[in-house]
């Protein structure tokens, strides 16, 4: 049986116009220039893994309110749970690296999230329940998996050296992520890729990606300047 081409040159813009380059305005932000150059802080590194903890159980409480939406769509519904599944590790992950770095129980339980990770977050949360579009609902993992590979890979690289000389238990959760995000993101883009089918799928996709790596970009931002 012969194997369906797939129409990539929408999803392809997208990456190359917006997702690509917003990851490289990340790479050349004052975080990740720290990081490179040995001055970041460990402040600003336990800034990240706090947020970064909430984000991810925001993600995991949005994809429950996903499997009620869906409960009488048997498709719709597996595919949030697989989505949970998937996640499920990752406050944890994320938690474990904080707490390498001097934090504690107690600093996750009280610590509140910052207005912008909060913006991220309820888009991310909110738009699947309020927009039904299947194609603009998996962008959303690919410009953000695509992304966080990218970071993910980075911090991997440099906290592993002098002068941050992590170990690798501390850094699990950039490890896991440098690697299985890239098969994550490919996913998503070959599902956008076949979902995208009308212009106003396309255009909507298109803002939503928009959208998101403004998000992205400004919750970075946001993490530098308040754990000064």
């Amino acid at each position: 049986m012969a194997t369906k081409v797939v129409d990539r040159t929408f999803v392809d813009s997208v990456l190359n116009q917006l997702v690509h380059p917003a990851a490289q305005r990340l790479m050349e932000s004052r975080y990740f220039t720290d990081l490179r150059n040995g001055k970041l802080t460990i402040r600003r590194m336990q800034g990240f893994s706090l947020q970064h903890t909430w984000f991810n159980r925001g993600l995991l409480k949005g994809g429950a309110l996903r499997m009620i939406k869906a409960s009488d769509d048997d498709a719709a519904f597996m595919d949030a749970l697989s989505g949970i599944h998937g996640e499920i590790t990752h406050p944890d992950m994320c938690k474990k690296f904080g707490l390498s770095l001097g934090l504690s129980e107690e600093d996750f339980s009280t610590e509140t999230p910052l207005l912008e990770v909060v913006a991220h977050t309820s888009v991310i949360v909110a738009s699947p329940l309020l927009f039904a579009n299947a194609a603009a609902g998996r962008a959303s993992g690919m410009s953000d998996e695509t992304i966080v590979q990218r970071y993910s890979t980075e911090f991997a690289e440099y906290l592993a050296r002098p002068p941050y000389s992590m170990s690798e238990e501390a850094l699990e959760f950039f490890i896991v992520h440098s690697t299985v995000d890239i098969d994550h993101s490919a996913a998503a883009a070959r599902a956008v890729a076949v979902l995208a089918v009308t212009d106003r799928d396309k255009e909507l996709v298109w803002e939503r990606v928009e959208m998101k790596v403004r998000l992205k970009l400004a919750k970075w931002e946001a993490i530098y300047d308040h754990y000064a």
